[in-house]
């Protein structure tokens, strides 16, 4: 098993934005401020509360669009309805919300299978404080990620409860469905290999 971060293809494909100006005009939103309407999607429901971002290319049509769209943030993936019914079977549990976009059909994927999964002991990391979270490290940000295979098995894009609102992971189920169906847009960092005979870099995609 291989288990990969998502990243995007910046060299090739557009990336978007949250406009906060049109999205306070179509939704009179003074009252919110500019983080209240960012993206936090930590694995919790959003839909009852959800209300469609309206969405800006961030290099103005210079660049071509993939299938799938990076947010530059991080956590979120956006995705085209027809790439969505492609990858769907792959994907589990997840909530599709609609997005305002007037250069496509795009929508955002809450992914909700958020997995306590990481053996500490072999991963690395550094510490945001020596304080403990329901017995769990407090943590700035990993060097190295090391899963827990029954924690993961059977989960193709999930995310882990230590970076709810960052990091989304894939498994290599998701890769080939990916490539299989013709997906463009997507970069896949590998991460970790359960049997450790990749060399694991951040330079290495596939």
């Amino acid at each position: 098993m291989r288990i990969y971060k998502v990243t995007s293809d910046f060299k090739k494909y557009d990336v978007c934005g949250i406009n906060i100006k049109r999205c306070r005009k179509a939704f009179n939103l003074k009252h919110l401020y500019d983080w209240d309407v960012y993206f936090s999607l930590d694995g919790t429901s959003q839909a009852i509360n959800w209300w469609p971002r309206v969405m800006e290319r961030l290099y103005g049509g210079k660049r071509k669009l993939g299938d799938y769209i990076d947010d530059l943030r991080g956590g979120t993936i956006i995705l085209e309805n027809a790439a969505i019914e492609k990858l769907k079977p792959v994907m589990g549990n997840i909530e599709i919300l609609p997005l305002k976009c007037d250069f496509g059909d795009y929508w955002a994927i809450n992914v909700m299978d958020v997995r306590e999964c990481i053996d500490y002991k072999k991963s690395e990391f550094t510490l945001l404080s020596d304080d403990l979270i329901e017995g769990r490290p407090r943590i700035m940000y990993f060097s190295k990620y090391w899963f827990i295979k029954e924690q993961i098995e059977g989960f193709n894009v999930f995310k882990i409860i230590d970076e709810p609102k960052s990091a989304v992971f894939v498994s290599d189920i998701f890769v080939e469905s990916v490539k299989k169906h013709r997906v463009t847009g997507f970069v896949f960092e590998l991460v970790w290999d359960s049997q450790g005979v990749a060399e694991l870099s951040p330079s290495r995609f596939c």
